[in-house]
């Protein structure tokens, strides 16, 4: 749930300027070893938003549609805390004609992903999970490629709580394993679910958990997206330092902060 966050509050500063393109390799190397991951104007975006509004939803009982329609139209004309010139909404005109009724939910782009992970720490079963990942993916997501996808990421999420290391799935969830110094050459902007591999390039290349994050914001693109999903799965698998929770909970309003407490409050160990 923080990992996503923090993936989301790590890219959100890169992904309009020369990330978008394959262009200035030599930036996207720099990611890799600056020095904070999270820096003074990183700011939460719909990534956030909308992995609370699914918190929100597990934490009291709300229907998931309900939820994200909800946050969609309270957060739609909030302006986003920070200089990027292009980064004028929150969310994509799409999902806000979504939530205001106006287009059928079956997309299938990366948002199915990046909201999710707290279905993956909240619920303690693989059946459950994956029946709660595709409820609160079929309203707005509803495609094959979405709701597998999503389904993958939670997957992943329950094996780190369990105990299983990154060596023992690998085969399973990314076995044609293209390495992450190709990916960052050539790739470019993707809103769908298909980013959902490069994330997975990121996590398994990893050593740890802010590594994880550096190197997906590294391959440039939808960097906050990509940093969101990688953080989700990142942070069942390493943990997160605590100095880096306290870095992205001083960028959230206080009732994030507080919806995120109580859902930790709520993990159990497996």
């Amino acid at each position: 749930m923080l990992g996503a966050i923090i993936g989301d509050l790590a890219g959100s500063i890169y992904e309009y300027n020369e990330f978008k393109s394959g262009k200035n390799l030599e930036k996207r190397l720099e990611v890799l070893s600056k020095d904070n991951l999270i820096e003074k104007d990183s700011f939460y975006t719909d990534d956030t938003i909308l992995t609370i509004a699914i918190l929100d939803s597990v934490l009291n009982g709300m229907n998931y549609e309900e939820a994200l329609r909800r946050y969609g139209l309270k957060y739609y004309d909030k302006k986003p805390n920070t200089k990027v010139d292009h980064f004028k909404h929150m969310f994509s005109p799409n999902f806000i004609k979504w939530c205001q009724g106006e287009v059928e939910g079956n997309s299938m782009g990366s948002g199915a992903l990046m909201r999710v992970s707290p279905i993956g720490y909240l619920f303690s079963d693989m059946n459950t999970i994956d029946l709660e990942t595709e409820k609160a993916t079929i309203p707005s997501h509803n495609s094959a490629l979405a709701i597998i996808s999503a389904e993958a990421l939670n997957n992943l999420i329950y094996l780190g709580r369990k105990g299983y290391k990154k060596e023992e799935i690998k085969a399973k969830f990314y076995p044609y394993h293209r390495e992450i110094d190709k990916i960052r050459l050539d790739n470019t902007f993707d809103s769908s679910c298909l980013v959902f591999d490069k994330c997975l390039a990121a996590f398994f290349e990893s050593n740890s958990f802010e590594d994880a994050v550096r190197k997906a914001v590294s391959l440039g693109g939808d960097t906050d997206t990509i940093g969101a999903i990688t953080g989700s799965i990142a942070e069942a698998y390493y943990g997160i330092p605590d100095n880096l929770k306290e870095q992205a909970l001083s960028k959230l309003p206080d009732d994030f902060v507080l919806k995120l407490q109580q859902g930790y409050q709520k993990v159990k160990k497996l």
